[in-house]
């Protein structure tokens, strides 16, 4: 009796959901959350088990996407009612628990049916406190280059609905809620991360290297490191993920069968012991998956059911979901779960396969001698170090572009370079933490764990350090580029010319988070930065491009002049006699000039070193960029005759034009007000 195709269809897909029955429910919860175009997702979800009469299924899928409707309609009319708030009366009193500790701030949770938000300010209390606050709303810059630290993106990512600076705080006690618990833990992470790392050691990379590996602290790890590892492409092994409670799952099970436990016992110490640890390290999206996905494998086998990777997988970024919608914006959340996905694919199809070096495909395996069945599992274990390596990155690939818009070509050869390296070194470090005060035994211990840690920066280091190691999404700007930066609270930074020279990168912590992403993923390589007194992050920028020249225009007392690729740029310092005070010429005046075409860079200078320029200065000048001088500052008016058309853009702190400057034949533009990044060509025809 023949079978129509697609009634054959249709069982195959009803037995491949049977299977895996929270794989719908989990689609369509994805969908809602998406919004938009992918609402065809939860329709499908609900479509698909109607149509091949999965009623439970079905059902399930509505119970799922109602829950996150009603999860995400609270959530939204608790920040709606916020928004009201502050609005309204400017300043607002809120009562709740310290849910997590932030480097400038931290996030507080008011509690159920509650919303959480951002604290900036003095905020010197611990993870677990209850407080009462009176905040304010304070603004979040919103930057225009993609692959920048988006403040408003993060919050997005963390469910939080505002970012609040704290007037006035009060502490109330400690609360007796689930914040409780993870401060506790966070203080036992503290104390093994003492043990790791003894006062007067905060600065060997090694022993930070290994308080993020072995116990996910990453407080105290320097941006040095961090480049290392997040060039290297490796920047996962850097915090506690899957794959390390993975490894302490297997170390775990290892012992236990040493010790011959039974096996209710050890899976009941197993999943005990990882639970621990996954509370201590804090609860990472990545190390949850791992641990529900675990956990849920061996409830499975003891009561002897069938176990489906799918349906667990399913089930933890279900159970993650519906509890927290937002993770969905996360990228530890997206590549967690893709991740994993593109490892099982690539371990099923490799399974399939016969050993690359085995021997006679048609002789039995029970006739391998002892050297073949070596051979055999050294092949498989090669081709799985290759074939998981290889699945992980191009998985990650277009998450890694969607997210952090870098492609780093080398990571899947770093992961397989480090793969046997890492269980040794977390293993180590985390017998350093537990057995460090033991005389003798600590001290070997630790040395084996530094001595690891050494090699396994070396390895990174060694691929993060090839050529087009870590490169941006984006193509290399012309040389005729010039970029306007907002930098936040009336900073900006100017790039003229690709390679050109930089102009005004802030302090240490703006360039780390603002400047250096916004030149690097913006396209540009820059070829010297002029600097000033306000300038610390020149050092930053000279870290990330280590060829670039650093000139201090502070004690120039002649125009000097540079030559790139991008054309001739001269520097002119104040005349002799006029004040250099903070207040008062912080920033030189820059002339970039190629073939007839010049761009004019004033910046604060105040109007007696712009009147000392030389009238040659003007000739083909169709830019001017014009900040505000305290003291004396630049009458806007004469600019516009001299420009004579082209456009004249304003600094955050550059007076308002009046009408008469903007009836001129000048196009006039402002950073900060209009767009957060301006940029433009030295040719007008460009433009």
């Amino acid at each position: 009796m023949d079978v129509h195709p697609l009634d054959s269809l249709s069982m195959a897909l009803r037995r491949w959901f049977i299977g895996a029955p929270l794989l719908l429910p989990l689609v369509g919860v994805v969908g809602y959350l998406l919004g938009g175009q992918w609402c065809c997702l939860m329709l499908a979800a609900m479509v698909v088990p109607h149509l091949l009469r999965l009623r439970r299924i079905f059902f399930c899928v509505l119970l799922c996407v109602g829950i996150a409707w009603v999860h995400e309609s609270l959530q939204q009319r608790n920040n709606d009612w916020l928004r009201e708030q502050l609005e309204a009366q400017g300043n607002l009193v809120l009562v709740g628990d310290v849910e997590r500790k932030l480097s400038k701030g931290c996030i507080l949770d008011t509690g159920f049916n509650g919303v959480r938000v951002v604290l900036r300010g003095d905020t010197p209390w611990r993870t677990g406190d209850r407080v009462m606050v009176t905040v304010v709303e304070q603004n979040t810059n919103h930057l225009g280059v993609e692959g920048m630290f988006d403040n408003e993106a993060w919050m997005a990512s963390q469910g939080l609905a505002a970012n609040l600076r704290v007037l006035r705080g009060e502490y109330l006690g400690r609360s007796c809620s689930w914040h409780t618990v993870m401060g506790f833990a966070e203080s036992v992470r503290q104390h093994l991360t003492r043990a790791l790392m003894p006062a007067g050691t905060e600065d060997d990379p090694r022993r930070q290297v290994l308080c993020a590996l072995a116990l996910g602290d990453k407080s105290l790890a320097e941006q040095d490191t961090l480049n290392v590892f997040k060039r290297g492409g490796c920047l996962h092994a850097f915090a506690v993920s899957g794959l390390h409670v993975g490894i302490v799952a297997g170390f775990l099970y290892a012992l236990a069968y040493i010790f011959r436990l039974r096996s209710r016992t050890r899976s009941v110490l197993v999943l005990t012991v990882v639970g621990a640890y996954v509370l201590v390290t804090g609860l990472a999206v990545p190390a949850m998956r791992a641990y529900f996905m675990i956990a849920l494998a061996v409830l499975g086998l003891e009561l002897r059911r069938r176990v489906s990777l799918l349906n667990i997988w399913s089930f933890a970024a279900l159970s993650l979901l519906l509890v927290c919608p937002w993770q969905l914006k996360n990228a530890g959340f997206v590549l967690s779960f893709a991740v994993y996905a593109g490892i099982a694919l690539g371990v099923r199809c490799c399974m399939k396969e016969s050993p690359w070096f085995a021997p006679d495909a048609y002789l039995p395996v029970r006739l391998y001698s002892r050297w073949q069945m070596y051979v055999c599992r050294m092949d498989y274990a090669l081709r799985g170090c290759i074939v998981v390596s290889l699945s992980a990155w191009l998985v990650s690939l277009p998450i890694t572009l969607a997210f952090f818009h870098t492609i780093t070509p080398y990571s899947y050869l770093t992961n397989i370079a480090i793969t046997p390296i890492l269980p040794w070194v977390m293993g180590l470090g985390l017998l350093a933490s537990v057995l460090g005060w033991v005389p003798y035994l600590g001290a070997g211990i630790q040395w084996c764990a530094l001595q690891g840690s050494t090699l396994l920066i070396g390895v990174t280091n060694f691929f993060g350090g090839l050529p087009w190691s870590y490169i941006p999404a984006v193509a290399p700007q012309p040389e005729q580029a010039a970029m306007v930066c907002d930098l936040g609270y009336g900073e900006t930074m100017t790039v003229l010319g690709n390679p050109g020279v930089v102009i005004g990168c802030g302090s240490t912590g703006t360039a780390r988070f603002s400047s250096e992403p916004a030149l690097f993923f913006s396209g540009y390589s820059p070829a010297a930065v002029l600097t000033t007194k306000q300038d610390s992050g020149s050092a930053v920028l000279k870290k990330t491009w280590p060829h670039i020249r650093l000139i201090s225009t502070q004690k120039m007392a002649k125009s000097m002049s540079l030559s790139t690729a991008a054309g001739e740029f001269t520097v002119f310092p104040p005349p002799q006699g006029i004040s250099k005070s903070v207040r008062n010429n912080t920033q030189p005046v820059v002339l970039w000039k190629k073939e007839k075409h010049a761009v004019l860079y004033i910046g604060n200078a105040d109007a007696l070193t712009v009147e000392a320029l030389p009238e040659s200065v003007w000739e083909g000048v169709s830019v001017v960029i014009l900040g505000y001088n305290v003291d004396l500052p630049v009458d806007v008016a004469p600019l516009m005759r001299k420009l004579n058309g082209g456009k004249c853009i304003l600094l955050p702190h550059a007076p308002q034009p009046t009408l008469q400057d903007r009836q001129a034949d000048v196009e006039l533009l402002r950073v900060g007000e209009e767009k957060a990044v301006l940029n433009f060509t030295l040719h007008p025809s460009g433009n």
